[in-house]
């Protein structure tokens, strides 16, 4: 069954194309609305398969409407009586297209169109499905116990598969800690975030490798299977735990926060080497940082850095000591605490970008 919604701010508009809709069978409208921000309530409520939308309404057109709806989108069905509309409706990228009044004959058309489109997304979608969860597989269920540390980890991306990763392992009695974002998101971001996770956990095992020789290593890899034409920015460290010494390389992410224990102290760990699998052969260089009890690590990936709200206003990594102080004794809580601010910055589009956040602290 097909659930749509109307949105016309002309009632006998929608009564008319109700009808229309009930005699055609197989369509259940769930929802309408007389202008666009009813509108935007409804199918955020309902998430309908299809709108059928009137182009000209008062406040806000249907164009600017269907715009704006966040992803997920429903399929969109432009509904004019002004037929010189139709060049202007197309650039975003309509199911179909009506001139009211509307006729029976091309309404059935367009449901045939429409239940064409919706059986391959709900094909896409199991596909979606099952990659979504071969991925999370790859992620570590849990992360390693280490005496006198607490860890914590969250990720969520933007749609069902991300290019977002982060893994840790205990390698010599060292922690070895990854977070990476491939360049872009979706299926392709994802493939190639499994891929250098699968790497870098192959690389772990090699216990000889310095943190440059791993770095490069891995970039010879990347560079190898995508020729450059995706590249990953990424976090890789190793952890001493009785002294807490970090050596790491942080090949063009953001720069991950070490934060005292009062909240006030904020150390960053600068970009020291280039985005993976971009360049031939670069120099990975490392650095180091020792963590002092009370001490938190904070590593992001760019979708939280990047997080817009609707003025465009990026999200300030200055919020993140608050949070750390609240959360002083739950590194569960912290992470959490994280991308949930995140997302309340991002409103209504949720899509942005993945959003991941690893969290080491040093509790003694």
């Amino acid at each position: 069954m097909m659930r749509v919604v109307l949105v016309d701010d002309e009632a006998p508009a929608r009564a008319r194309l109700m009808a229309l809709l009930g005699e055609a069978g197989g369509v259940t409208v769930v929802g309408q609305a007389a202008n666009a921000d009813e509108a935007r309530a409804v199918i955020a409520q309902v998430t309908p398969d299809v709108v059928f939308l009137d182009i000209e309404m008062p406040a806000e057109r249907g164009t600017e409407l269907a715009a704006s709806l966040p992803e997920p989108r429903p399929f969109v069905v432009f509904a004019t009586a002004y037929e010189r509309f139709a060049v202007d409706a197309f650039q975003y990228d309509p199911a179909d297209y009506l001139l009211k009044p509307v006729n029976r004959q091309r309404l059935a058309q367009t449901l045939d169109r429409l239940r064409v489109k919706l059986a391959a997304r709900r094909d896409t979608e199991r596909e979606w499905t099952a990659a979504a969860r071969a991925q999370a597989h790859l992620l570590p269920r849990t992360l390693p116990d280490v005496p006198g540390y607490a860890m914590a980890a969250r990720t969520l991306p933007a749609r069902a598969v991300g290019g977002d990763f982060y893994d840790a392992t205990i390698v010599e009695g060292r922690l070895a800690f990854v977070l990476g974002d491939v360049a872009g998101k979706g299926m392709a971001a994802g493939l190639i975030a499994s891929s250098v996770q699968a790497r870098w956990q192959a690389a772990m095992k090699q216990r000889d490798l310095t943190a440059t020789e791993m770095m490069t290593a891995l970039n010879r890899d990347i560079l190898g299977s995508t020729e450059g034409s995706r590249y990953a920015t990424l976090v890789h460290a190793l952890l001493d735990p009785p002294s807490g010494a970090v050596r790491y390389v942080n090949a063009g992410h953001p720069a991950p926060l070490v934060i005292g224990p009062d909240g006030a102290a904020t150390v960053s760990l600068d970009v020291t080497a280039p985005a993976v699998g971009l360049l031939d052969a670069p120099h990975f260089a490392d650095a180091g940082h020792v963590l002092a009890p009370g001490d938190t690590l904070v590593v992001v990936s760019d979708g939280v850095t990047e997080a817009r709200d609707a003025a465009g206003t990026d999200w300030d990594l200055a919020h993140i000591p608050a949070p750390v102080a609240r959360h002083a004794a739950d590194c569960e809580a912290l992470a959490a605490a994280i991308v949930a601010a995140v997302c309340d910055h991002r409103g209504h589009d949720q899509t942005q970008d993945d959003v991941t956040v690893f969290v080491l602290r040093r509790t003694a």
